[in-house]
């Protein structure tokens, strides 16, 4: 095992992108909610690999959603989401993988989706009694803020905690705690931006975090 995994206690997770495979679902509720907050839809895929290429910060700028507009959009967004969570499916594979670290490890999640989606995805999928930590409807730009607060609250030893995520953002956060960071390529970014931010291991299938937190240790 990696010298900065092995005494990792706990794994917090992204939801989106990460255990939840809510990219295109997430772009037809996007699309849906550009007229009234009067930003750019995403209508095909070329457009959408520019915007995966960017990071989270400037994606949101180039499709148009201010600073200022962006709490009321985030907020439409997980309401409009909520509607339509059971179509909402998960990363192939990462279901049995979650099952599997949950017998090693403590798992926590922490999203800017709503409690009510992630508790409601988690259900239909089984997984609700894999996770003890959560901290949902996070700012998307104060991830690192809400992970210390966890730590904080739950008397958590950053030097024991993994976080796992699909954006840049999340490896941002990482870098702010001091915890290390899995970046998976099966989200949102592409694997040319989360490489430009550095993470500690970047992996492309979920098998690989059993090989990277439990094979290897053995």
């Amino acid at each position: 095992m990696p010298d900065k995994l092995k005494n990792i206690e706990t794994i917090i997770f992204d939801f989106d992108g990460t255990i939840a495979d809510t990219l295109e679902l997430g772009i037809k509720v996007a699309n849906q909610l550009s007229h009234r907050y009067r930003y750019k839809q995403i209508s095909n895929k070329e457009e959408l690999e520019f915007y995966r290429n960017l990071s989270t910060q400037n994606a949101i700028k180039a499709i148009g959603i201010s600073l200022v507009k962006l709490p009321f959009v985030a907020s439409a967004f997980r309401k409009r989401l909520s509607k339509s969570i059971h179509e909402l499916q998960p990363i192939p594979g990462i279901n049995e993988v979650i099952k599997q670290l949950s017998v090693n490890y403590q798992l926590g999640i922490v999203t800017s989706n709503s409690r009510q989606n992630t508790m409601a995805f988690l259900n239909n999928q089984g997984l609700s009694d894999c996770f003890t930590y959560y901290s949902t409807g996070t700012r998307l730009f104060k991830k690192y803020h809400t992970i210390r607060s966890l730590l904080k609250s739950t008397k958590l030893d950053s030097a024991k905690v993994l976080l796992i995520g699909d954006e840049t953002r999340d490896i941002e956060a990482a870098k702010k705690c001091g915890l290390p960071i899995i970046s998976v390529a099966w989200g949102f970014h592409t694997e040319k931006v989360l490489r430009s931010y550095q993470p500690d291991y970047l992996i492309h299938e979920p098998h690989e975090l059993i090989t990277l937190l439990i094979t290897n240790s053995k």
